[in-house]
């Protein structure tokens, strides 16, 4: 029993804690509550005086946004109205300045009559007229002047900006010809010969390497790439350089036309008469005379052609047979670029006619890439010749390749067996570059024919173009 008691106290003991402690914690929960509560209504204050202070500036500021439309609308009527003002004005100065003119003139007229019939004035009535008209000059004075004034403000306007547009169309200009044409600072002489140097150079040690070949010289190549590929008939360009191509060891084989037509003809007499005939005008440099004869009937198979392209180094023709030895040449003499260039035989100075056409060299033009390739010189000429040449054909191109300079890419120096070394690069974008078309070259007689057809009644004309092409066209009769 005594266990008992025991257990029941200290249950009871138990019980009254437990309920101490709801009550604290319960105690501590309100007071939480409450202080959320508390943190509620003040931001709920403060998030409403955040607004009411947003909603006032927002107001500040729309009002601001409309003193200022109206202050800029009242400035620009204030303009406007200041610019009226000014016009109607200079619009009455004007007028009063022309009626002025008109009554200086009538005045003036005046005064003249009056002078011629002085017995039928008086002295006053003079006197009266002259007063108004200093008073009228005074009036004028002063309107003029403010006349003046405007008038040399408007015209010095208007000279600035016609001097502004001139001085653009001049750039404007200036850059298109600068495009168009070459520009000689744009390609430096010293950058020219240090390539020239390192190519000699490159030939030294590959000659060096074949001991047979010490005494011989290559040609130098100058290796032209377009921006655009142009529309051209393959053609021949021929340049003029300063100094000749043709060396003392180079062997010049020249054509020429026959004295006396037939394939049975001898071909001998010709060749004594032209050798005579430089021998008097001392002409060296042509080695051999090959007559129009000898090259139907001695050279007329293919490999003959080609035997005879690798005998000379140079050809030249009588200016009467280049239109006919063309065909007879072949593909050969094209492709090797030892096409002959034409001279003519009955100058009188007959030598400086050869001198002058062997300085020049040939340019194959076409369209089937963007590179085109022309000798400028050998290994065995000097240094500064061969810039001279490279110089000379440059100008030559900016003038004469199609699509002018501005259609070049890049200009390079080579040999047979070196490396392209760059003299000239732009980096220009191709938009900027139209394709260049270039018509081939037609004869005079290279026209439509037109006339009548007598065969067919009535009134038809008959058209035939060089091509072939016939159109015929029907004319109405005139009714009577």
């Amino acid at each position: 029993m005594v266990a008992s008691q025991k257990v029941i106290k200290k249950h009871k003991e138990s019980v009254k804690i437990l309920r101490n402690l709801k009550k604290k914690q319960n105690v501590k929960l309100k007071s939480k509550i409450k202080l959320v509560k508390v943190s509620k209504k003040k931001l709920k204050q403060k998030g409403s005086t955040n607004l009411k202070t947003v909603q006032v500036n927002t107001s500040e500021n729309e009002n601001s946004l409309k003193d200022i439309k109206s202050i800029s609308e009242k400035i620009n009527k204030g303009i406007k109205k200041k610019t009226d003002s000014i016009k109607k004005k200079t619009d009455s100065i004007r007028k009063l300045t022309h009626r002025q003119s008109q009554k200086e003139s009538t005045s003036e007229s005046k005064s003249v009559l009056h002078t011629e019939s002085k017995d039928h004035v008086d002295k006053k009535k003079l006197k009266n007229e002259a007063s108004k008209q200093r008073f009228g000059k005074k009036c004028s004075t002063k309107v003029n002047t403010q006349n003046n004034k405007e008038s040399t403000s408007h015209s010095n306007i208007i000279l600035k900006t016609t001097k502004l547009q001139k001085q653009k169309k001049v750039t404007s200009d200036n850059d298109q010809i600068n495009t168009d044409y070459l520009n000689l600072n744009d390609i430096s002489r010293e950058h020219i010969l240090q390539c020239i140097n390192a190519i000699f150079h490159l030939t030294e040690e590959q000659l060096s390497k074949n001991a047979l070949f010490d005494d011989e010289s290559q040609p130098m190549f100058m290796q032209v790439t377009c921006i655009k590929v142009p529309k051209t008939p393959q053609r021949c360009m021929r340049i003029l350089l300063p100094y000749s191509l043709v060396s003392t060891k180079d062997e010049v084989a020249l054509f020429v036309c026959d004295l006396q037509r037939g394939r049975r003809k001898d071909y001998e007499p010709t060749i004594e008469h032209y050798e005579n005939l430089l021998h008097k005008h001392g002409c060296t440099r042509v080695k051999s005379i090959i007559p129009l004869n000898q090259v139907k009937t001695e050279y007329d198979q293919y490999e003959l052609k080609r035997k005879l392209v690798g005998s000379y180094d140079y050809f030249l023709v009588d200016g009467k047979i280049a239109g006919h030895l063309s065909h007879l040449l072949g593909r050969d003499f094209y492709k090797k670029r030892k096409l002959p260039t034409s001279v003519k035989m009955h100058s009188k100075n007959l030598k400086s006619e050869v001198e002058y056409a062997l300085r020049h060299t040939v340019m194959q033009v076409h369209s089937f890439g963007d590179t085109h390739v022309v000798q400028i010189g050998h290994t065995s000429m000097k240094k500064k010749e061969i810039l001279e040449n490279i110089l000379a054909t440059c100008n030559y191109l900016s003038k004469h390749y199609p699509g002018g300079w501005a259609n070049i890419r890049s200009v390079r120096i080579k040999t047979t067996t070196s490396v392209a070394l760059p003299i000239y690069t732009t980096l220009k974008n191709k938009s900027l570059v139209d394709v260049p078309v270039v018509q081939p070259k037609r004869p005079k007689a290279y026209k439509n024919v037109s006339g009548e057809l007598t065969t067919r009644s009535g009134f038809t004309s008959v058209t035939v173009t060089p091509e072939g092409n016939i159109m015929v066209e029907k004319k109405e009769k005139i009714k009577k």
